[in-house]
């Protein structure tokens, strides 16, 4: 019975589907580049696979970089082969990494041999030493394994991007909502009173929550599996020596590429079903849902805390011991590191491996042990009863607050805030086009950056006659002819973060990002007016007296507010990844026009206000769909009801636009949010 309630639920079957779909959806529209055709690039790889399948590895790399001087010469003339050229530098990358494996693991002997002759590791029974003699023991499983060319691709694209992950987490979460739904129900003193109400359902329970897991795993890990080995060729390598792939250079234990698949969706199912017993034990143990949900925001934010332990702290345990390191896992399975545990040495993959079976056994009798003394009926929290009244206190000061509250906390908005700032955090930056010789020209952007004058052209012509190096040459002659071809008054600037921010929607980044900052704030104030209509306090509203004009600004004052900090999480983001991964935004008072992207625009503003003008904007965008969202809401007597109607209105349209439908960029405001494609 408890096995039908649980896995035949519509919710849990609403969730799975709609988890797979969005899975398939995310991928999609990342392959495609916004323009409605996601296999071209995995087509265009494959074929130039293929074009160099029958060379040996040195042959393979000297024609990579004959196509690569040859792509060079085609966009210099003006050609817009950026695919191509970012797939010969995968291919150039593949070879390289082969042709100097075999170096790669002499060199981890060369090293153990020569560290150990220093004084400061003989010490046979320090760290150091037994670290060297791991290292060295470990990787001697590889000396002789063959590893071979092939579609790195359709292994490493399956990890590029967090939403597999996470939304695994997603179906377990509303697994353990389903466990406890009969609190809500009124059912839980009865339950308790029944013979097997508590140690039996409960055991039951922990085998429906590993069903689910391992169902939701499979489908959502598997279709993303699927999915990547068809777009990019890669079904028939299966077979194939996973460390022929650089991500798994680092790895010392031999393995295909098809026991790899089996390994990891086993993992991915032990953590999730770990983490689902990690919440379903806070979720028990605190009967107050707005409680037990604070209570496992502030473990999630501790583990989360504890991923940023350096490697070498003698509390390395906590960052791989980690709930973290089971929801992304490829970063600990990837990375060779020797961590000492009880003055052993044991690296941070087999630590995380060995401690899951037990950590899954340590929860399982904990969820046991807390349904068993746990009672329906207790003394009333001091916490909850300390809260309220500091919110009342906050209320009768701030008129507002009660606002904030019902929005953010009575609503779980709060949750989805922490829950963004995550997502934003592990965003990657905006991506630039991989163009030819690129470091070469921004070292030398940033070298003779400022006012384009008679004497930078000079003495950029000076340094060109001065360079040795073909590299230096060809970086320094590109600055040149682009500081005589610009307009009059314009900079020589570090183009890279300007580039990253306003790229033609390169990788879709713009869009997804878009749909990320939109999808949190409808989800967040669709409820904003239903609330009072749900909970049938709209005629009491309306009849007192500020309960329309005073309770209306108030509302729209939380809407600003919340508006503005999903607007600050989302872009403020994006800035800070922006910086940590092109540098500073440097000459903010040069003249827009020199940018080559704004060279149509003749006012000489300076960029540091267009990239104020920029981003308020999209605040003003995202203000404009959250009045969209209030005035929907109002319509709506539930708020189910505002949540499915403002994704429909409003999600729905842009989520087609996405993926390149022609019609949901003119129902939407995707294209206008992301702001860059409309600069080209």
């Amino acid at each position: 019975m408890e096995t039908k309630r649980v896995l035949k639920n519509p919710l849990f079957i609403a969730t799975l589907a709609t988890l797979l779909i969005l899975n398939i959806f995310f991928f999609i529209y990342q392959q495609n580049d916004g323009q409605g055709n996601f296999m071209e690039y995995g087509n265009e790889y494959h074929k130039q696979i293929d074009a160099f399948s029958d060379l040996n590895w040195e042959e393979g790399l000297a024609q990579c970089e004959i196509a690569e001087q040859e792509v060079f010469t085609k966009w210099r003339s003006g050609d817009n082969i950026i695919q191509r050229y970012e797939i010969i530098q995968q291919i150039k990358a593949q070879y390289e990494y082969l042709l100097g494996y075999d170096d790669y693991l002499d060199k981890i002997n060369d090293n153990a041999k020569r560290l150990l002759s220093v004084s400061i590791f003989a010490d046979k029974d320090s760290t150091g030493h037994q670290n060297i003699i791991k290292t060295a023991e470990d990787f001697k499983s590889m000396e002789g394994v063959s590893v071979s060319m092939g579609h790195d691709l359709a292994v490493t694209e399956v990890f590029a991007d967090k939403w597999t992950d996470y939304s695994i987490v997603i179906l377990v979460c509303v697994v353990c909502g389903l466990f406890v739904a009969e609190r809500r129900e009124g059912l839980w003193s009865m339950i308790y009173a029944a013979p097997g109400g508590r140690w039996k359902l409960v055991c039951k329970r922990i085998s429906i929550l590993f069903v689910a897991t391992l169902i939701g795993t499979v489908l959502i890990v598997g279709s993303k599996i699927l999915l990547c080995n068809w777009v990019f060729h890669g079904f028939g390598e299966w077979d194939r020596v996973l460390q022929s792939i650089p991500m798994f250079k680092n790895m010392p234990t031999p393995m295909s590429i098809g026991h790899f698949w089996l390994f990891y969706i086993g993992v991915k199912t032990l953590g999730a079903f770990w983490i689902g017993l990690v919440l379903w034990a806070i979720l028990s143990a605190i009967s107050n849902l707005g409680l037990a949900l604070t209570a496992a925001g502030l473990v999630m934010g501790l583990e989360f805390a504890c991923t940023a332990i350096p490697s070498s702290s003698m509390f390395a345990v906590l960052r791989y011991v980690n709930v973290f390191s089971f929801v992304d896992f490829i970063p600990v399975f990837s990375r060779y590191l020797n961590i000492s545990v009880f003055g052993s040495l044991i690296s941070g993959s087999d630590l995380v491996l060995a401690m899951l079976p037990l950590l899954c056994l340590i929860f399982a009798g904990l969820d046991v042990l807390i349904v068993e003394i746990k009672h329906p009926v207790s003394e009333p929290n001091r916490l909850l009863h300390l809260a309220d009244g500091m919110l009342r206190k906050l209320d009768s000061n701030l008129p507002w607050c009660g606002e904030f509250n019902k929005l953010l906390f009575k609503r779980k908005g709060a949750i989805l805030l922490a829950i963004l700032v995550i997502v934003m955090f592990q965003m990657n930056e905006p991506p630039r086009a991989n163009v030819p010789y690129d470091p070469f020209i921004q070292h030398y952007q940033s070298e003779f950056a400022g006012p384009i004058t008679e004497n930078t052209i000079h003495e950029l012509k000076e340094a060109l006659d001065n360079a040795k190096d073909t590299n230096n040459q060809i970086g320094l002659d590109i600055v040149l002819k682009s500081a005589q071809e610009a307009p009059e008054g314009a900079w020589i600037l570090p183009t890279a973060p300007y580039d990253a921010i306003w790229s033609n929607n390169l990788d879709n980044y713009h869009r997804m990002t878009a749909l990320i900052a939109m999808l949190f704030l409808i989800l967040i104030l669709a409820p904003i007016a239903s609330q009072e209509r749900q909970n049938n306090m709209t005629i009491l509203l309306n009849s007192t007296s500020g309960g329309r004009k005073r309770l209306w600004f108030k509302k729209q004052l939380v809407l600003i507010a919340v508006t503005t900090f999903v607007w600050l999480i989302v872009y403020g983001g994006e800035l800070i990844h922006t910086v940590n991964a092109y540098g500073s935004f440097k000459c903010l008072s040069a003249p827009m026009f020199s940018l080559e992207l704004l060279r149509n625009f003749t006012v000489a503003i300076p960029l540091g206000v267009v990239l104020v003008f920029y981003y308020i904007a999209k605040l003003l965008v995202l203000l404009i769909i959250g009045e969209i969202c209030f005035a929907l809401s109002t319509r709506c007597s539930k708020n189910r009801d505002a949540i499915l109607v403002c994704c429909g209105v409003l999600l729905i349209p842009a989520a087609l636009a996405a993926i390149g439908s022609t019609v949901g960029e003119l129902l939407s405001f995707i294209v206008t949010l992301g702001g860059a494609e409309l600069l080209h």
